[in-house]
């Protein structure tokens, strides 16, 4: 698959971003732990708090990108990321991690936006190959910047915070290079005001009442699905650290190397088997066969890491883990992108985008205090999650998804009321028929 020309340079970009990101993955949690001296409960507030920032900012900054363009909202999502990674690299006191890493989440992120931009410039058939081509693109970036944080770590003594002064030139070198090589995908045509004024009133419309437009049956179905998943995968993230370290005594360095080799693996995933599963099996099924992996990976995961303390098992879990997720990450913009109306991608993104947030706030609090109780709880609850996961998107092929896009949920409902009224008016017309 070739990528188009006017996605070359958000490519660019956004590799060089993302690998400046996972820079500081391996470190953050440890960095919370050995120079703030933070439990798994305060962390999971901070990382909290940051998702309840991005569940705000992430449908505004989509939004605004439907009314003002895409590429103005990318180059600012960048230059914030810049800034909070540098403030993040200062602070001293649990407080003020806390108020820079929600400063941090109102941009709502950049992956939003640069989905949207994908779907304006991409056919349905097109979609699954990009979006794979993308996902390869992040598995790379998320192998080289732990393996290259590793690297540094081994050879030298560096302080943690100076990581994060890298994510932060990352960030800014990524702007400095979209400002030069980003095309716009989204032409002033095909734009949304802020201010759509209505047949016989002055007054705009608001996001929440664009918000509520978009709240198709079968988006509800996605948004819901895409909850539940998030929730999942942030259990693990917001415990893995404590659970490796009280299993098998590991540090920043071998977590590094985890998720190094994960990422290579989810990155073979999605650019050569996504496109072609997506496919032969269809969006839907192909999402739910990643929700059964990752359920099963989450249900065995205390058995193999506390009761065992194998580290062969462990590790095979996690290739089940990352191919369920590598199959899973593109699925929801595309099963997205596949129900929303053309016209407000950027804006039903955000809002997808918001419901992973709405789990990042509760699953790190939930998950952070109940692994300080037990960690078979946690991975308990996030082996239903997924499961659940994989039950609602299956729910939403029960809707008509390619008529009355644009009707929002009464037009929806009303759609359904009127082929249930014909189905049953059929019925008495065969009755009558045989009588």
């Amino acid at each position: 698959m070739t990528v188009p020309r006017s996605l070359r340079g958000l490519f660019a970009m956004l590799f060089v971003e993302i690998f400046g990101a996972a820079l500081t993955i391996p470190v953050f949690t440890y960095f919370c732990i050995a120079e703030l001296r933070l439990t798994a409960t305060y962390v999971g507030l901070i990382m909290s708090m940051f998702s309840a920032a991005q569940l705000f900012g992430a449908p505004v900054v989509g939004r605004l990108s439907d009314a003002w363009g895409r590429r103005n909202a990318l180059l600012g999502c960048f230059c914030w990321t810049s800034v909070c990674f540098l403030a993040t690299a200062g602070v001293k006191t649990f407080s003020g991690l806390l108020i820079v890493r929600t400063f941090a989440g109102l941009s709502g992120g950049s992956i939003p936006i640069t989905q949207a931009m994908i779907m304006d410039v991409t056919t349905q058939e097109e979609r699954p190959s990009v979006l794979g081509v993308m996902g390869g693109l992040l598995g790379v970036a998320f192998t080289l910047g732990p393996g290259t944080i590793v690297l540094v770590l081994s050879m030298w003594d560096l302080e943690r915070r100076w990581v994060f002064v890298a994510a932060s030139l990352f960030a800014l070198v990524g702007c400095i290079v979209g400002y030069f090589v980003l095309e716009e995908t989204l032409p002033e045509r095909k734009r949304r005001p802020i201010c759509t004024a209505g047949e016989d009133s002055k007054d705009c419309k608001t996001v929440v009442e664009d918000i509520w437009d978009c709240c198709t049956p079968s988006l509800m179905c996605i948004w819901v699905g895409r909850f539940c998943s998030s929730f999942a995968n942030l259990c693990l993230f917001s415990t893995y650290a404590f659970l490796i370290r009280d299993a098998f005594g590991w540090g920043d360095r071998e977590l590094g190397m985890v998720l190094a080799s994960g990422g290579i693996i989810g990155a073979l995933i999605q650019l050569l088997l996504y496109p072609r599963m997506s496919k032969a099996m269809g969006k839907h099924t192909v999402y739910g066969f990643g929700a059964a992996l990752v359920t099963m990976y989450f249900i065995a995961l205390p058995i193999a890491t506390l009761d065992q303390r194998s580290i062969q098992f462990h590790l095979c879990l996690k290739v089940l883990f990352i191919s369920g997720t590598a199959i899973m990450d593109p699925g929801i913009p595309d099963l997205v992108a596949y129900h929303a109306p053309e016209d407000r991608m950027g804006l039903v993104q955000g809002m997808t985008n918001g419901f992973r947030a709405l789990a990042s706030v509760a699953a790190p609090l939930v998950a952070g205090r109940a692994f300080d109780i037990s960690p078979y709880f946690v991975y308990s609850m996030a082996a239903m999650a997924a499961a659940v996961s994989g039950v609602c998107v299956a729910c939403a092929t029960l809707f008509d998804t390619r008529r009355g896009l644009e009707a929002g949920v009464a037009g929806r409902l009303a759609c359904m009321g009127e082929k249930l009224a014909g189905t049953l008016e059929r019925g008495e017309t065969k009755l009558l028929l045989k009588k």
